[in-house]
């Protein structure tokens, strides 16, 4: 049964990378999410990522998240690799090295939680603590996220939204507690519309994060916040590690501290790429033999969208050039 839920986990990532760039590519380019939900791109992309789900659901049901937290992170490698892939581009030095911590870092942190952590029973208060602790990061992401444009705008609102997705793990438990408990009660309904909440902030998030940044910089942010934020609400509120040690408690912060590192340089080291391809589609070569004037700084001006991908290029100063 492991080996089977061990599979299951990968197609999950397989299914969340393949939906991911799908949804990116239909919400690229400042698209709004209005927009974006009538492409069938990113209607294809959304039964991808239900489908894995229902795997990722079935996976937790045959192992302990011991085995199945890790086998997620594949995600960041299939979606690096299909990068690289589209962009006919070689593995960068950088890109590597990022990819190594991502990797390192959230393997590490997530099997040293599961030997040092116990199930505990998810109580009301946990619940509205966790629910208000969410809620600060979501709403301090969206003002800091605001005057940003491009990679530094991605990189803020994929927090956000990992941060949302990692409630949701605890808010899923105490659903099926209280239901095993009680049945359909009003608890069990508070629970389930702070679930939809939740999940809808992080879904909202996750959207606007791919119209800013590359997809494989989105998937790395959410595979390493998601589980970050998980474990940090289990032992900070629900006490699932009563014998956690300062010396385990420094080495766990120092892989997360790793992790976090390694989504932040990925990002830097992905951006140069998709930014290139949208100049080169935008500025496509003059077949020679063909008279051509340089390009023109167009500098934005107050009618200028600063949304738009030509006037005002996501990670350059105010200033940007036209073919002509």
């Amino acid at each position: 049964m492991t080996w089977l839920a061990i599979g299951l986990a990968v197609l999950n990532a397989c299914c969340f990378t393949a939906g991911t760039w799908l949804q990116h590519s239909a919400s690229a380019g400042g698209a709004s999410l209005a927009a974006a939900v009538r492409r069938p791109r990113w209607l294809a992309g959304l039964a991808l990522l239900a489908a894995g789900a229902v795997l990722q659901v079935n996976a937790l049901r045959l192992a302990p998240v011991t085995v199945i937290e890790p086998a997620g992170v594949l995600g960041i490698v299939i979606s690096v690799v299909w990068a690289l892939r589209v962009r006919r581009a070689p593995l960068r030095w950088d890109t590597g090295r990022a990819l190594a911590a991502i990797l390192v870092g959230t393997g590490a942190f997530a099997v040293l939680a599961a030997l040092n952590t116990v199930p505990r029973p998810v109580s009301t208060a946990a619940q509205i603590q966790a629910g208000a602790l969410v809620f600060a990061v979501v709403a301090a992401c969206l003002l800091i996220a605001h005057p940003l444009r491009g990679r530094a705008r991605c990189l803020v609102l994929g927090i956000g939204g990992g941060t949302a997705y990692g409630c949701t793990s605890v808010l899923i438990r105490a659903a099926t507690e209280q239901f095993a408990s009680y049945g359909i009660s009003a608890p069990l309904l508070g629970t389930l519309a702070g679930l939809a909440a939740t999940v809808l902030a992080g879904f909202w998030l996750v959207q606007r994060a791919y119209a800013d940044g590359p997809p494989e910089s989105t998937v790395a942010t959410l595979t390493v916040v998601d589980p970050l934020v998980a474990v940090t609400i289990g032992i900070g509120l629900l006490g699932e590690a009563p014998g956690l040690t300062l010396p385990i408690a420094a080495l766990g912060l120092a892989f997360a501290a790793v992790a976090v590192g390694g989504v932040v340089r990925l990002s830097g080291a992905v951006l140069p790429l998709s930014l290139s391809a949208r100049q080169e589609h935008s500025c496509p070569a003059v077949p020679s033999g063909v008279s051509s004037s340089a390009p023109t700084p167009i500098r934005p001006t107050s009618t200028a969208p600063r949304t738009s991908p030509t006037a005002w290029p996501p990670d350059s100063p105010a200033e940007a050039t036209t073919c002509t």
